[in-house]
């Protein structure tokens, strides 16, 4: 992805380039420092219930307007990707979840956000509260896995399918 990073953050002085460790990076002069870009860090919660369907979520903004996706969204500020995983189900599902085991981790390019994305996807083994939709979910509901939806987001499905070959 091209940098949308035209001035220094700490001082506010256009950004130039320079290379460092073979790589061209952003440089300001003006501080005589690196502006590292970095991928931003999202997570997301894949939950079961009791017959083993996938609980999803009708995005009702972009990226992904009108599509299903697993509860999801960026990693704040002081808070762990777990913790994010959680905050996102509660948020999008009205669910508390508990038992987190890490799925895995996909780096992505993001047109949508014109950066990289690290997707963080978690399990959880157990929920509790009554599913409702909320925050940017305009639906949430139970699929079976062999008949899911479109799904908004490629990591998503990647995430689904790692799971069940991990636990098969």
């Amino acid at each position: 992805m091209e940098s949308t990073k035209r001035y220094c953050p700490y001082c506010g002085a256009s950004l130039g380039t320079k290379v460092e460790e073979g790589r061209q990076r952003l440089y300001c002069n003006d501080e005589e420092r690196f502006v590292y870009e970095n991928p931003i860090p999202a997570s997301t919660g894949l939950l079961l219930d009791e017959q083993g369907r996938i609980l999803l979520v009708l995005r009702n903004r972009e990226p992904g307007l009108n599509k299903w996706a697993l509860p999801g969204g960026f990693v704040e500020n002081g808070e762990s990707p777990v913790d994010a995983a959680r905050r996102e189900l509660e948020e999008e599902a009205g669910v508390k979840v508990s038992e987190p085991s890490l799925i895995d981790i996909i780096y992505q390019e993001s047109e949508f956000y014109k950066t990289s994305l690290l997707i963080i996807g978690y399990h959880f083994t157990r929920f509790e509260g009554e599913i409702r939709a909320g925050d940017d979910a305009e639906e949430v509901q139970f699929f079976d896995r062999r008949r899911l939806p479109d799904l908004a987001f490629d990591s998503h499905r990647t995430l689904i399918d790692t799971y069940f070959e991990k636990t098969e």
